[in-house]
């Protein structure tokens, strides 16, 4: 045992002072970075490779000089003589979870890779990994997909002159390349460390910058923290690769498709910027990944929602879509109202709903932290709820002229109108076309397949693990938003104990004990609900979210199923606490 005394490193990234956050040099941050994954080389290197298995900033510890200290082995584990461990008990932290090894439950040492590359990428942004319903390693790589557009993300503190930039650069390409899902394509660690020397000698600390940099660890000391056992550095075998650059891709156009009437009008940027009064902060609802939301007024003074999306997609490639989305006319489907491409403008206009969104009235706005989620919903509006968004999303990918698969559903992309009229959002990030294939060819997304949607726990086991999807994808995300109408509680909560984290993995042995099921009820509904519509709802749930696509049922059935909930169809109640 040891006595740390700067306490960790998620303390030193996240810690704020009167003075804003502790000063942290982009050099000391490598620093920290190569003796981390000296550490992990030599562990996996060993003749019984150790796998750690919960890599993150908060069992990093730093002694009086800064150098790190890798602690916490609760959930470390020896690896078996083909170097993986498996085991059905997931432990893990949310943001740092390798999601291969969540859905196999096979642990090899990629999986402390994968974990490591997300501390990189803390490490540079300064950001942490969940923050509410934000996921720093989903935010990430979208930006990266956008090229230059990731060193927004960028530590402003570390981006000090070109030299830093292009090390950052470097640094982001590597975090990547640890994050891919494809845990062959990986790069081993002594590969990492070696990388991560060069990128500290290509910054050449100049000495004065030294000088300043070892007033940092002064800066801790009157942080006591708990003696814990470390692993020292060992000396490891260095591997350089240098990786390519994505060079991008075409897309192509199917001419008949091109020649599709559009059904909505196009709206010039200068009436876009009318009615969102010049896109100001005011005006702004919430940013995502891909794009920024904002309420607009229209000439007739109908409110709207301004959708204006990054500028990384081809003119043809949007225009193919807002086809296809402003083609879905059903009463359980976002009305799509207009649209504009125009400069380096993409937007699309949409209906406004006064009640917002199933996640603001479940969970708070934007789902974060400690937000007030709505007034609580009966079980009647439950169900209106969940049976008219199933509508809205049967209609779009069972009975639309055109072939859609909308990806992931979730609390966020359904709205809320009058009489608890649940609509489903066409949306230009979430739609794609041909089910059943992967569905982008830029190389940089097969590295990144859609799995990064279950980074809040919607995704179906498939969609994660191939990059591919179906209509019985979907059916999986709508089970799990069942589950939240059920239970109250969010896909994947990290406020919760681990082994609650994760909404299906929580409730799915509770569904199959009809008599526990009044523990896991909304406690917000206070117990007036129909126990044999709760229950029949929940096999429903259960059905959708079962690991294999086959044994789902279609959009169609889960329709049928949730009309029998209704008042007055025989057999259900229409409140009460029932039998």
């Amino acid at each position: 045992m040891e006595l740390i005394c700067n306490g960790n490193l998620g303390d030193l990234l996240h810690r704020s002072t009167a003075n804003g956050h502790v000063s942290f040099p982009l050099y000391r941050r490598l620093s920290i970075a190569i003796e981390l994954a000296e550490v992990l080389s030599y562990m996996h290197s060993m003749y019984s490779p150790i796998l750690h298995g919960d890599i993150k900033p908060d069992n990093i510890l730093l002694d009086e000089n800064l150098a790190p200290k890798i602690s916490d082995f609760g959930i470390a584990r020896l690896l078996s003589s083909n170097g993986t461990q498996q085991t059905k008990n997931i432990i893990g932290s949310i943001g740092y979870l390798d999601p291969l090894y969540s859905q196999t439950g096979i642990l090899t040492p990629k999986s402390d890779i994968y974990s490591f590359g997300v501390v990189l990428v803390e490490m540079i942004t300064r950001k942490k990994a969940a923050d509410g319903d934000t996921y720093l390693i989903q935010n990430f790589i979208e930006a990266l997909k956008r090229g230059k557009k990731v060193r927004q993300m960028f530590d402003k503190e570390i981006m000090d002159g070109k030299k830093s930039i292009k090390v950052l650069d470097d640094i982001a390409k590597l975090a990547a390349q640890c994050l891919i899902f494809d845990d062959k394509l990986r790069p081993e660690m002594v590969e990492v460390a070696d990388r991560l020397r060069k990128c500290r000698k290509d910054l050449q600390l100049p000495r004065r910058e030294a000088m300043v940099e070892s007033s940092v660890a002064k800066t801790l000391e009157n942080e006591p923290v708990e003696p814990t056992e470390t692993v020292e550095p060992k000396p490891s075998v260095e591997v350089g690769v240098e990786l390519e650059e994505n060079q991008g891709s075409n897309y192509p156009i199917n001419p008949t498709e091109k020649e599709q009437p559009m059904q909505v009008l196009a709206i010039s940027l200068d009436e876009l910027k009318k009615i969102t009064r010049n896109f100001s902060y005011h005006s702004l609802i919430r940013q995502g990944s891909h794009a920024e939301v904002f309420l607009g007024k229209l000439k007739d003074s109908q409110k709207c929602v301004v959708k204006l999306y990054y500028p990384d997609e081809l003119d043809n490639e949007f225009l193919l879509k807002v086809q296809s989305i402003s083609r879905l006319e059903h009463n359980n489907v976002v009305q799509l109202l207009s649209y504009c491409i125009e400069e380096e403008v993409r937007a699309l206009v949409y209906e406004y709903s006064s009640r917002g969104s199933l996640l603001d009235i479940l969970h708070g706005k934007k789902g974060a932290v400690g937000a007030r989620p709505g007034k609580a919903l009966s079980w009647a509006q439950r169900v209106n709820i969940a049976l008219s968004s199933a509508e809205g999303i049967e209609f779009i990918y069972e009975k639309a002229d055109h072939c859609i698969t909308h990806r992931v559903i979730k609390p966020s992309n359904i709205l809320l109108f009058d009489n608890d009229v649940a609509k489903v959002i066409g949306d230009i990030g979430a739609f794609e076309s041909n089910p059943g294939h992967k569905i982008n060819p830029d190389p940089l997304y097969y590295a990144f397949p859609p799995h990064w949607s279950n980074l809040d726990g919607y995704g179906a086991p498939e969609y994660l693990m191939t990059g591919e999807f179906s209509n019985k994808s979907e059916v999986f995300s709508f089970g799990v938003v069942l589950l939240e109408l059920l239970t109250g509680r969010k896909a994947r909560d990290c406020t919760q104990p681990r082994d609650q984290q994760d909404l299906v993995s929580w409730a799915t042995p509770r569904l199959r004990t009809p008599r526990r099921m009044h523990h896991f009820a909304d406690p917000r509904l206070g117990g007036e609900y129909p126990h044999k519509d709760f229950a029949k709802m929940a096999d429903i749930a259960s059905r959708c979210v079962q690991y294999e696509p086959k044994f789902r049922p279609s959009m169609s059935m889960v329709v049928k199923d949730l009309r029998s909930l209704l008042p007055g169809v025989s057999g259900t109640s229409s409140g009460g606490r029932g039998v």
